[in-house]
């Protein structure tokens, strides 16, 4: 598989997100009770996505102790994480693996408050000091 078939697609994405919001395991039927109801996703669609997800590594589960046919999910990999690899992804299919350009191009006639400013200003010393 290559790298980007191993990050979730969108639709796996608010699966993910599911789990994450809520911080610990969750079985199929939970997850497609707390989608946003704008997704318009079946149970039978969640748990394909769930499969799928299983498959890339991205989730992990348990049987109920109580009810072998209840799986209770967990997430295998951070937000932050699939963010990251997301990013890179992103960049390499779009900007031919130039990060700086990308950065410019969503910065780009962006109003900018104070505080991201100075976020930006510390990225920007944290990376002259890793030279």
């Amino acid at each position: 598989m290559s790298r980007e078939e191993m990050l979730p697609s969108e639709s796996e994405w608010m699966i993910m997100e599911t789990l994450w919001r809520c911080g610990h395991d969750l079985t199929s039927s939970e997850i497609a009770d707390r989608l946003p109801k704008s997704s318009k996703m079946t149970q039978r669609m969640v748990r394909v996505l769930i499969n799928r997800l299983c498959k890339k590594g991205m989730l992990t589960y348990t049987v109920d102790e109580e009810d072998s046919r209840v799986y209770h999910y967990t997430a295998v990999r951070s937000r932050e994480e699939c963010r990251k690899a997301k990013s890179i992804t992103f960049v390499d299919s779009y900007f031919e693996g130039n990060r700086l350009s990308a950065a410019f191009t969503l910065l780009d006639n962006e109003k900018l408050s104070k505080e991201q400013i100075r976020e930006l200003e510390n990225i920007i010393e944290k990376a002259k000091k890793n030279k």
